[in-house]
């Protein structure tokens, strides 16, 4: 009887401990997941510029092109559907929530680079080194358990131009 209830015991350990592993596999695999995603989206919307004060040597991001192409990112990276709701079988159970969005730029009043970028609110603090976007995106993590983690997880991600940007035009 004894040896029974210790081999109950080592197989009820070893349940716990592969369902454990696999619940911080999904949410290690997740938070990778969202960190590409959110790079190659502020990627994308920092590459949406105005032509014409490029053509000055200046950065200036045309806002609106900027942020649908961040959620265009979003969508292609972590497979939404067009309103932003995860298809069956994706990593989220819940859209990604787009929290805090800003754009410093060459035209952004009193700002010289480099330039101290602090936003208590939201606790951010960067030393940004050239023109920035900055996106504050809010998601629910995947439940696998009743022991998995049941709440959300804030990513920020600043992409930014290079100072030595201008002079190497």
């Amino acid at each position: 009887m004894n040896r029974a209830l210790l081999l109950l015991f080592v197989v009820l350990m070893f349940l716990y401990t592969t369902g454990f592993e696999a619940d911080r596999f999904v949410t290690t695999t997740t938070h990778n997941r969202l960190k590409f995603t959110l790079n190659r989206g502020a990627h994308d919307a920092a590459l949406q510029v105005n032509k014409d004060w490029l053509a000055e040597g200046l950065v200036v991001f045309e806002r609106p092109l900027a942020h649908a192409a961040f959620e265009a990112g979003l969508r292609g990276n972590l497979q939404l559907r067009p309103d932003g709701t995860p298809y069956e079988g994706s990593l989220l159970s819940a859209a990604p929530v787009i929290v805090f969005e800003d754009y410093v730029d060459d035209l952004s009043p009193g700002v010289v680079f480099p330039y101290s970028y602090v936003w208590e609110s939201e606790h951010i603090v960067q030393v940004l080194k050239g023109p920035a976007v900055i996106y504050r995106v809010k998601v629910k993590m995947p439940r696998n358990s009743s022991l998995s983690y049941e709440g959300d997880v804030y990513k920020t991600v600043i992409y930014e131009y290079p100072l030595d940007f201008k002079s190497s035009q």
